[in-house]
């Protein structure tokens, strides 16, 4: 390459990277692409395009250079790996250590980028080159010459490293994870080592620095490639082993020299304690994962060793409070001190010298910690982990001591009591400043409850009893400040107030923790009594807000006490709502409130949730939350009948539309109205026998509904807004209602009742507001009545019912196919809610007809019934209508088209159509084509299945049409799909050659799927197969070639050409099994840069 054209790139390389518009970028982005195309051309190989971007990278200093061509050379051997030979792969590999090593003074970005490459290469190879199977012998040579080279060499062991760990891999696992495990076997202990020896050097200030910056970036190198070698995914199953904080590393036994080391561990405790944020971070990280690691690598005496070495690092940490002034540091320890609870057992812990000592400095720590909510916000949750297992594992283990035992059962009492009081203390300051309330996220704070519940457990009765102490306090404050309350309510008792409930929540929250952690096999009486004593708190508080509301209106209406109670119940319904469930707790209740079984329990929780769907009508939380609860109770055996026996639930079921129930009337609530209507529908069918009185009675409210809307006569009166939104809200319901009937019994109870009344209504809505997105709720409600899950629509072999949901469904996606093919053209932005959602509704309605195996198609061809054809025909207009890049673009369009075609075709009613006209045929075949090169599965199965259906019947027509032509009969007229694939002879070739480009060149799991249509495809083109499969032999590296014959032409061994199942199954067989001498000859296929030509 010529000086001025070196020149011309560097200027294009900084329009790349720094461009003045993003035009400007795309068109110097092609320019680039072109001059070192990827994919070459009889005059361009991909070796020349490596060899070009070697030169340039050489010629040139300039960073943006540097970039694009570590960045090309990479993008060109992960698309064409087969196109370099071993030896071009080798020198490819020596320029890229050379280049590194003229040029130390490289910034890191592009050291990193040269990383990637390297490591790319080295993962791709590594089964082939030897050589590559070295790579820390040859990057040591970095580490033995200048600082700089040092610190390029460490920065390239961590990204090789990084690249080369399980998790990072997205194609041909198998290869990649053998060659990963060599790699950890051969290479990563020695990386490590290196690393841990130049951490060794740091920390004795054995080094000496020629620049200002090297000893920062020497620390950061060597520790990113410490976390890394640790993060290692040994066992080569994880994703990340570090990520979880119940994970154990699984370090190799040949680890073990340098792990018992004795200046191991304290070279990172010295590190920890000298080095400054972020790099003590980064060693606190490797500390955090050095605790991780299984504790049966070690051999004793070195386990007690590591043990005690580990806990007196702890103890200095917190004696000296090393580093803990810093958010990141205090984070980690209280981390580390999780993990190091989760790997090591307590009983081992527990026989070092100074454990009882060692424990209460635990504690200590653990209730600064809790009070440095604001500094550390998310210490509190590892601090509860260590607690937690540790109270776990005194169950266990029997043989701690009683001194010991004691010793730790008590200092539960001091860690629930501090995590409870702090909590409480935080609350008026979180309120004053505005700062983030853990209330406000209940997942993360239920997970860090649960452990408290846990932990409270070892002594529940000293916990429990502070609890109740606090409860009463508050409630004490909340009397006092009640009793102040005048006629105008002052911004001070607002806030005080809510200072009050906020208290009240976090209580009730702990109340629930406490109750929901009742451990089934470690139940008492006296556990039980104490539960009725907290249960009967909540029950006064719950009783005390309700009067309070029924006074004064929403002022005392706190949605985080109420979504408190909420959480309270369903714990309580979790410990205590089953038959074995212990009588004990309602022996306080019983005394105060009259309530000595579940039925009168349920009747209180049942009121409560009658008053939030009261009072929170315009609050989408608390009445999800609500609702919840509510189907949670009506969860379980027996659940519903117990429900059916309160007053609360009779109520409801004769109410459940009534202005009482205000929720419904917001319509913010369409979702929450969803589930209300789906806890009815189970709480009216759990009376197995209903009669069908009882169930007319419950639908009554729609029957009303239905009649205010008035009389119906003109499109004009549906499209009315008022009427448009009520109908709407109708559908909505009877969605809902419709979700959980499972029985046929109960199905044909409600379409007696909507289809002898209601179905008219809806076939004028649609016909009225189509295409309007409005009708999608009536689209979405007719998909679920036209679901036969569970037999549901099994009706009697004489009854006509399924014929006329049919008939129904054929007049809904007709009509609404009619009025959404005249709309305008939309903007791209407006496709899908305006458009493709309706379709989608129309896909799926088409498709639980067709799988629901309730309609006998049969005869209504027979009988020339118009319905079916209209279907059919409205359907595939409306496929016709959406560009095949759409139908991929949109996932929930394209599951939905695909599981459409394969029931069209497996059903074979598409076959039955008279005509099918050729441009509708090419569409589909278009989209099976894409749909099988999805990387979507469900798409890919679909399509794979709709290719074989229609492949088979192709089949079967032609050996038909064979046997009548030897009978010498005149043969009836040829069927339009084999007319169509005799005329587009090019459909059924791309087919199979795209099937056999996805199962010979991409790693698809899933070949069985592939299997099916490749092999009728097969049996269709058998010229075109043996066409194929030589071309891709010529393809192959010529030392290749012999194994690549055997192993192709072996796919057809066995089978005898036709569609029996033990031709089929043989097929299958030899799909599955073809990869192995491949991969056992380390054979990776060169594909094709184009299928042969099919003429």
């Amino acid at each position: 390459m010529a000086e001025p054209d070196t020149t011309y790139f560097e200027s294009l390389c900084e329009q790349l990277y720094n461009p003045k518009t993003p035009e400007e970028g795309e068109q110097v982005r092609k320019v680039l692409e072109q001059s070192f195309p990827i994919f070459g051309d009889s005059n361009n190989l991909p070796t020349e395009t490596a060899s070009s971007l070697r030169l340039l990278l050489s010629r040139s200093p300039n960073p943006f250079v540097q970039t694009f061509c570590l960045s090309r050379i990479k993008q060109l051997v992960q698309a064409q790996p087969n196109a370099f030979g071993v030896q071009v792969k080798i020198q490819l590999r020596t320029f890229l250590l050379e280049y590194a090593f003229i040029h130390p003074d490289l910034i890191p970005f592009v050291i990193s980028q040269l990383g990637n490459v390297l490591a790319v290469i080295t993962l791709i190879g590594w089964a082939e080159v030897e050589e590559y199977k070295n790579i820390y012998k040859d990057i040591s040579q970095f580490i033995q010459a200048s600082i700089d080279h040092r610190i390029v060499g460490l920065q390239l062991l961590s990204i090789l490293v990084q690249d080369m760990n399980p998790p990072s891999f997205t194609r041909n696992s198998s290869k990649y994870r053998k060659a990963a495990g060599e790699f950890r076997d051969t290479q990563l202990f020695d990386i490590c080592e290196a690393a841990f020896k130049t951490l060794e050097e740091i920390v004795e200030h054995g080094i000496i620095y020629t620049h200002v910056n090297q000893a920062e970036r020497l620390k950061e190198v060597t520790l990113n490639l410490l976390v890394r070698c640790f993060s290692y995914d040994f066992s080569g199953t994880s994703s990340d082993e570090s990520g979880e904080d119940t994970a154990t590393i699984q370090v190799p036994t040949s680890w073990r020299p340098l792990l018992e080391k004795d200046s191991f561990l304290p070279t990172f405790f010295k590190a920890y304690s000298e080095f400054e944020p972020p790099y003590s971070s980064k060693v606190m990280e490797c500390l955090v994962q050095i605790a991780s690691i299984r504790i049966a690598l070690f051999t004793e005496p070195q386990r007690t060793k590591f043990i005690v070495a580990i806990m007196q690092g702890i103890r200095n940490i917190i004696i000296n409070t090393q580093g803990l002034d810093d958010g990141d540091n205090y984070n980690g320890f209280c981390r580390f001190l999780s993990r190091f609870r989760a790997t090591v057992p307590l009983n081992e812990m527990v026989q070092t010298p100074g454990y009882l000592d060692w424990i209460e400095l635990i504690a200590n720590f653990s209730f600064k910690a809790f009070q440095s909510w604001k500094f550390a916000p998310n210490t509190s949750s590892y601090v509860l982990s260590f607690w937690t297992r540790l109270v776990q594992s005194m169950t266990y283990y029997q043989q701690l001591g009683e001194e010991a035992i004691e010793k730790l059962a008590n200092l539960t009492i001091g860690i629930v009591q501090a995590y409870v009081s702090t909590a409480l203390e935080a609350v008026p300051i979180r309120i004053e400043e505005g700062l983030d309330d853990p209330l406000e996220n209940e997942d993360a704070l239920i997970e860090s409850l649960n452990h408290l519940g846990q932990i409270a457990h070892k002594r529940y009765q000293a916990c429990s009893t502070a609890l109740i102490e606090l409860f009463n306090s508050i409630t004490d404050q909340y009397q006092e400040l009640i009793n102040t309350v005048g006629i105008n309510m002052s911004s001070e008792f607002k806030e005080a107030l809510e200072v009050i409930e906020t208290k009240y929540a976090w209580v009730v929250y702990i109340m629930a923790s406490f109750i929901g952690n009742r451990a089934a096999f470690m139940t008492s009486d006296n556990i039980d009594k104490i539960d009725s004593e907290i249960t009967t708190k909540v029950l006064q508080l719950v009783d005390f807000q309700q009067s309070l509301l029924n006074q004064n209106g929403s002022t005392f209406m706190n949605e985080k006490l109420d979504l408190a109670v909420i959480f309270f119940f369903q714990m309580f319904k979790k410990s205590y709502m089953s038959e074995s469930s212990g009588r004990d707790i309602y022996s306080i209740l019983s005394e105060v409130f009259g309530i000595s079984h579940q039925v009168t329990m349920l009747d209180v929780i049942m009121r409560k949730i009658i008053s939030n769907l009261q009072h929170w009508a315009d609050n989408e939380t608390v009445i999800r939350r609500t609702l919840e609860l509510f189907n949670d109770l009506n969860t379980g055996y027996g659940a519903s009948k117990n429900l059916r026996k309160i007053e609360a639930t009779t109520f409801i079921l004769q109410n459940h539309m009534s202005t009482e129930i205000a929720f419904c009337q917001h319509e913010k609530q369409h979702d929450n109205r969803i589930l209300y209507f789906q806890i009815l529908c189970k709480l009216l069918f759990a009376d197995d026998n209903i009669t069908e009185r009882a169930f007319y009675d419950f639908m009554e409210p729609f029957h009303r509904r239905i009649e205010a809307l008035g009389s119906l006569d003109t499109v004009e009166a549906f499209q009315q807004e008022s009427i448009k939104k009520a109908i709407r809200d109708i559908f909505t319901d009877l969605y809902g209602f419709m979700l959980p009937i499972q029985s046929r019994r109960h199905f044909t109870l409600f379409f007696d009742w909507f289809y002898n009344y209601y179905s008219s209504l809806l076939l004028r809505a649609v016909e009225s507001w189509s295409p309007d997105p409005i009708v999608n709720t009536l689209l979405k409600f007719y998909v679920e009545y036209a679901s036969n899950k569970n037999q549901r629509l099994g009706f009697d072999v004489s009854s006509p019912n399924g014929i006329l949901i049919f008939r129904d469904a054929s007049q809904i996606i007709s009509m609404y196919h009619q009025q959404v093919l005249k709309q305008p053209v939309l903007r791209q932005d407006q496709i899908y809610d305006y458009r493709y959602k309706g379709i989608i509704l129309c896909f799926d309605i088409m498709s639980k007809c067709l799988g629901g195996k309730y309609v006998n198609f049969g005869i209504l061809w027979l009988y020339q019934d118009k319905s079916v054809n209209e279907a059919i025909d409205a359907t595939l207009q409306l496929i016709q209508s959406i560009p095949v890049n759409d139908l991929m673009c949109f996932p929930k369009l394209s599951h939905s088209f695909f599981f459409l075609l394969d029931e069209l075709v497996r059903e074979r009613q598409l076959m039955a159509l008279p005509h099918l006209s050729p441009e509708t045929f090419l569409h589909l075949m278009q989209a099976c084509e894409q749909g099988m090169d999805s990387s979507d599965q469900l798409v890919c199965s679909h399509a794979c299945s709709a290719i074989n259906h229609i492949a088979c019947f192709a089949i079967q027509e032609t050996e038909k049409s064979t046997r009548q032509q030897q009978r010498r009969r005149s043969s009836a007229q040829q069927h339009w799909l084999i007319t169509y694939l005799a005329q587009f002879n090019h459909i059924l070739p791309t087919l199979l050659a795209g099937l056999f480009q996805l199962l010979l060149f991409d790693d698809k799991s899933d070949q069985w799927t592939l299997s099916r249509p490749l092999y009728p495809l097969i049996l269709l083109q058998r010229d075109y197969v043996f066409k194929y499969i030589s071309a891709v032999i010529e393809q192959q590296p010529p030392e290749t070639r012999p194994i690549v014959t055997t192993v192709l032409n072996g796919l057809l061994d066995g089978i005898n050409w036709t569609l029996t199942t033990k031709d089929r199954e043989r097929f299958t067989h030899n799909v599955s099994s073809f990869r192995k001498p491949l991969n056992a000859h380390s054979i990776s296929l060169t594909p094709l840069t184009a299928p042969p030509s099919y003429y």
